[in-house]
């Protein structure tokens, strides 16, 4: 179907911004005007598929993996397999184990339908004899597992066949594979792998995958990897195979490197990165931090490890704790640097901020101790935009103004001309958010705690010209009128820019803001910045309710 009179540079534009939101339908729809446009809008729909979810039994799942599956097998006019610049093959997994569940005749009618009607016969089959397998490291029904065997076996065949025959390029740059438990997926494993010639990204579960042929295959196939993923290092010599993988690869090739869950225990995959000093930009894991010392380029830094409080990492070594501190101090193209339950991070960041070239761009501090007042240093990150403190150990009495911890973290914020967004969880006083006002004059989005926090707290806030967000997580007893002051308040600040402006809180107490003046608020903000306010309430015997408009 055409439009006579209709440019087609119409539809491109209409095909781009489609894409930009990952309007699917609309793409499908532009592609099926004529084959011009599908040629055009096609290649586009089956490269957003990165971040949409095709793991449930459902038509829309269905449908993805039938024509990837279709088209690696060469029956489909298109080659839809090599469009993809993503490929998640836990979804498949998941996939296949869910519609193997599922009673859904029409669906299943849909999904074997020539000439994928071979799968069908092969998990009858499959079903009929499953005695005769193994399913000691098999969770659940065998099927799904073989059947996932031979399906990522024909997509990458696919694709190999495709690229091979030297009309079509392969745009799969990023992959992610399950946990595999079937002993045939194992010894296809670096088959798959070798055939995957534009692999950018390689996301595994389980790090033992990472045999000699695995590794050689990596080697000889994938000169283009650069982000290696995995879940968890289950082992040391698991780990000796995943140093052996990055020994191998040229030098200076990858540039991020990420352990889900667990730490490096041994020193062997650091020293093994330090090959790739010059390219490392990513980091996130836990080890012995001091054989990074030549990673000068890191761009970003997430050490995330829940340990016992007995444990001290600034005294457990010091000559390592040391040359961890001079690293980090002179790592100048560091802008992100995240701990999450790090052992003596207070501590690290109070040696580090100081440093002569580390000028951090976001930083996030989930604790579990408050020891070292690291804060009295944030004032030498003169370039810190993003700033997240969390310490949830801690209980009410320490979080309190009697500590003098928050007056210490709200002067040093106060030093950070450049802030734009702060998220803590700290007890702030009327005192501590002024300060932080006067001195952070470009934020834009702050949410803290408090105990009763009400109005006299977020005046201070209103001289803030740039103000866009404000949400309150602890107990709150706020009032109407004081909510529509601070509106005015900052409707008056000179220069200002609110537009969008949003107000919560997550625990408003007692009943001093009614329906009607609910409503008046929410009107208000709507009015004065085209914004909104979102208030949870809490009625005398503590469940929370909300006021509808």
């Amino acid at each position: 179907m055409t439009f006579p009179g209709f440019p087609t540079e119409i539809w491109w534009l209409i095909v781009d911004q489609a894409a930009s939101i990952k309007g699917l339908s609309t793409m499908f729809l532009i592609a099926r005007l004529n084959r011009t446009m599908a040629r055009f809008a096609l290649p586009l729909m089956y490269g957003i598929v990165k971040g949409l979810m095709y793991d449930d039994a459902d038509r829309q799942s269905v449908c993805f993996w039938r024509s990837i599956i279709v088209s690696s097998l060469g029956k489909t006019l298109y080659p839809y397999c090599c469009w993809v610049k993503t490929l998640d093959f836990s979804d498949l997994l998941n996939f296949l184990q869910d519609f193997d569940k599922s009673e859904d005749a029409q669906l299943r009618d849909t999904f074997y339908s020539p000439p994928l009607c071979y799968l069908q016969l092969l998990q009858i089959n499959i079903s009929n004899q499953d005695h005769l397998f193994d399913q000691d490291h098999v969770d659940g029904n065998v099927a799904p597992h073989v059947l996932f065997c031979e399906v990522v076996n024909k997509i990458t065949e696919g694709i190999k066949a495709t690229v091979d025959q030297g009309h079509v390029t392969s745009h799969l740059a990023k992959v992610r594979f399950p946990d595999l438990e079937y002993l045939p997926c194992i010894l296809y494993f670096p088959v798959w792998i070798s055939r995957l010639t534009g692999l950018t990204t390689l996301h595994i579960h389980d790090i033992s995958l990472l045999n000699e042929q695995v590794t050689l295959a990596i080697a000889e196939n994938c000169s283009a990897l650069k982000h290696f993923k995995c879940h968890i290092i289950p082992c040391e010599e698991a780990e000796r195979q995943l140093s052996s993988l990055l020994q191998t690869l040229p030098p200076n090739t990858i540039e991020s490197f990420t352990v889900i869950r667990g730490a490096i225990s041994g020193p062997h995959v650091l020293k093994a990165l330090d090959r790739h000093s010059g390219s490392l930009k990513l980091i996130q894991a836990l080890g012995a931090l001091n054989e990074l010392q030549n990673c000068n380029a890191l761009e970003s830094l997430y050490l995330d490890a829940f340990v016992g409080l007995d444990f001290d990492f600034v005294r457990s070594d010091t000559a390592v704790y040391g040359q961890c501190v001079d690293w980090l101090q002179n790592c100048g193209q560091m802008t992100h640097l995240n701990l999450g339950f790090f052992p003596g991070g207070t501590q690290l960041l109070k040696d580090s901020l100081p440093g002569p070239k580390l000028r951090l761009k976001s930083l996030t501090l989930m604790s579990i101790e408050a020891n070292a007042p690291w804060y009295s240093e944030l004032h030498h990150q003169t370039k810190l935009e993003y700033l997240t403190v969390e310490v949830p150990q801690l209980e009410v009495q320490e979080l309190g103004p009697a500590t003098g911890r928050c007056q210490g973290l709200a002067a040093g914020i106060s030093r950070c001309p450049e802030l734009k967004e702060l998220h803590t969880e700290e007890y702030l006083l009327v005192a501590d958010i002024s300060l932080i006002s006067e001195g952070a004059l470009k934020l834009e989005k702050i949410s803290f705690s408090g105990s009763l926090v009400h109005d006299a707290h977020i005046m201070p806030l209103a001289n803030l010209p740039r103000l866009k967000e404000v949400y309150v997580t602890g107990d709150s007893a706020f009032t109407a009128s004081g909510i529509l002051k601070f509106f005015k308040k900052m409707e008056e600040t000179p220069d200002h820019d609110h537009q969008g402006f949003d107000f919560g809180a997550a625990s408003q107490q007692g009943t001093s803001i009614g329906q009607r003046e609910y409503k008046r608020i929410r009107k208000a903000a709507k009015r004065a910045f085209d914004g909104d306010v979102n208030i949870e309430f809490i009625d005398s015997d503590g469940q929370d309710y909300y006021l509808d408009d």
